[in-house]
């Protein structure tokens, strides 16, 4: 510290003698100064590349470091979870796992930028299934729900590389309906169901999720028709309804209805305070897809909903 203290100290008289020359009438030549000046650096650099220790961390921060590896992870705050985190990526940038593990605890401090480039970085050194997930969650958090295209691309990695992962199944399933589509909506959400265990905590909250969004009742285009023939009659909220209500009974009575087409009728009857009918649907819907596990499991949260005993209309 002296040594740097009587460089500094000499860059600045030599700066002060070049500046202040031509006030004291002094016959300093113009080149004293910033040759003065480069043969310091000259000097500094010399003394930097024989004592200096660059890239090495200071006795607090190394202290601080090794407490927080000390440490129980359960034990320490988010804060610095992150920071042991940063500590081993710091010491072995190629630790894919310890990225990975950076990106979801910033992700859970809402650091949403800083998750992202850290699993990116543990993808490109390993590209693991639950990363790719872990990533396309982010995006979605980061953009409020929506399923953009880099979350799809995420997860479309993450389910060509291990089809059981319920997330990826999941987001996939909630993108396809975003788009309009009930039914790669359907497919994604009932194919993931089928792979999971009865006791899977994952399977109920799927089931819930992807009951609550098919049984909405989608714009209905028969009466979007019927509105635009010229010189049709009013029609009240209520005629619209039971317009609704007889489309989708022809149409899941024909065979061609779909597990969304089930649960909108099964709902819409039980908002009607139609519990029988309702009741009467689900059971025909549950018959009708007995053979499919991912849609049963569906079926099953309906039934939770509404109930099976007529005591309880």
């Amino acid at each position: 510290m002296m040594v740097f203290a009587a460089i500094a100290a000499l860059i600045g008289a030599a700066v002060a003698i070049f500046v202040f020359a031509p006030f004291r009438g002094a016959g300093v030549p113009r080149w004293m100064g910033p040759a003065s000046a480069a043969v310091l650096l000259v000097l500094a650099g010399a003394v930097y590349w024989v004592g200096g220790a660059p890239n090495q961390p200071g006795a607090p921060y190394a202290r601080q470091a090794a407490e927080r590896r000390a440490a129980d992870p359960a034990e320490l705050t988010l804060d610095a979870r992150i920071e042991r985190l940063r500590d081993i990526v710091r010491e072995d940038d190629g630790n894919a796992e310890a990225w990975a593990m950076l990106g979801r605890e910033l992700a859970r401090a809402e650091r949403e930028m800083e998750a992202i480039n850290a699993f990116q970085r543990s993808l490109s050194i390993d590209a693991q299934a639950r990363t790719f997930s872990d990533l396309g969650q982010t995006v979605i958090n980061l953009n409020e729900g929506d399923v953009t295209p880099d979350a799809q691309a995420a997860f479309e990695a993450a389910y060509r590389l291990d089809p059981a992962l319920p997330e990826a199944g999941f987001f996939l399933g909630l993108g396809a309906y975003q788009d309009g589509d009930r039914a790669g909506a359907t497919q994604y959400w009932t194919d993931t169901l089928s792979r999971l265990e009865p006791g899977d905590p994952y399977k109920t909250i799927i089931a819930r999720q992807a009951a609550e969004f098919l049984s909405r009742p989608d714009v209905d285009a028969g009466s979007v028709a019927a509105a635009q023939v010229e010189d049709a009659p009013e029609m009240s909220p209520q005629e619209r309804i039971a317009g609704m209500v007889g489309r989708l009974t022809e149409r899941v009575s024909s065979g061609e209805g779909s597990l969304s087409d089930w649960l909108v009728l099964i709902r819409v009857r039980a908002m009607m305070d139609d519990m029988s009918g309702a009741r009467e649907a689900l059971t025909e819907a549950e018959a009708a897809h007995a053979d499919d596990a991912g849609a049963s499991a569906i079926l099953a949260v309906a039934r939770q909903a509404i109930g099976s005993d007529a005591g309880e209309e």
